[in-house]
């Protein structure tokens, strides 16, 4: 007879398994099919050149996370009233826990202010080379969430920044630089390196001839280039080689 009177606490949870169960598939298969949407529509966006692949990757996956986030806050809140907790009550009675969701919620709220700012601004794609100024940072995007950025360095370690940290941003694949090429001389190679030197910087349109220049007691012929910031290094050292080159 004892038992009979728990076979209602059964069916009960019982019931409740099932809802959690079918809730968990439901949001499962919800979270899936907005995210094929947004994957769909961005192809086809890139495909018609509306806006740049960096651009269409980075809106693409915020707009991911937004949506993953959403569908987490939603799956919680369905999964508290399957149980008979309200939430809202929830929050209002649990004292120090409550304190604590308020910071943790405040610092979100400040992560996504700043990453809506951050993207909608167009101040970083993904793929961007960039440097925190307050941060002393410098790294790759990989990834952009409405809570943080994911930069790989490059000695290719990872450095997850929550947006709330981001104050001075400089994005260094958007600027041009300048790097000085020098080329050591004698008083009997001065004439001819400098004859091969202007030569060659000729065939290049960002390339400017400086003078002579004395460091520590040696004399070099200096020229500049100048060009994208990603780049650049890569053309300083085709251009050592294009003077040397020419010398053998």
């Amino acid at each position: 007879m004892k038992f009979l009177h728990l076979e209602p606490y059964f069916d009960s949870a019982i019931e409740k398994i099932i809802l959690l169960v079918l809730a968990t598939v439901l949001f499962y298969i919800f979270y899936r099919i907005i995210k094929r949407i947004v994957k769909h529509l961005f192809d086809n966006y890139s495909h018609l050149n509306l806006m740049d692949n960096a651009r269409i990757l980075t809106l693409s996956r915020l707009i991911l996370s937004i949506a993953q986030y959403f569908t987490i806050f939603l799956y919680i809140y369905t999964i508290l009233g399957i149980f008979g907790l309200p939430i809202g009550r929830l929050l209002t009675g649990a004292g120090i826990i409550g304190v604590a969701l308020g910071f943790a919620g405040r610092d979100l709220m400040s992560d996504v202010i700043n990453g809506f700012f951050i993207i909608f601004e167009h101040q970083v794609n993904i793929g961007d080379t960039v440097y925190f100024q307050n941060l002393d940072i410098t790294g790759k995007v990989s990834a952009i969430s409405i809570r943080s950025l994911t930069l790989t360095s490059a000695s290719n370690g990872i450095t997850f920044i929550p947006n709330r940290n981001i104050i001075a941003l400089s994005n260094l694949s958007r600027t041009t630089t300048s790097l000085f090429v020098d080329v050591p001389v004698t008083l009997d190679t001065v004439t001819s390196l400098k004859k091969r030197v202007l030569s060659v910087n000729e065939t290049y349109d960002n390339v400017e001839f400086i003078g002579m220049v004395t460091l520590e007691d040696t004399i070099y012929l200096r020229s500049k280039i100048s060009g994208h910031y990603e780049d650049i290094s890569s053309e300083q050292t085709n251009l050592l080689a294009a003077y040397y080159e020419k010398n053998d």
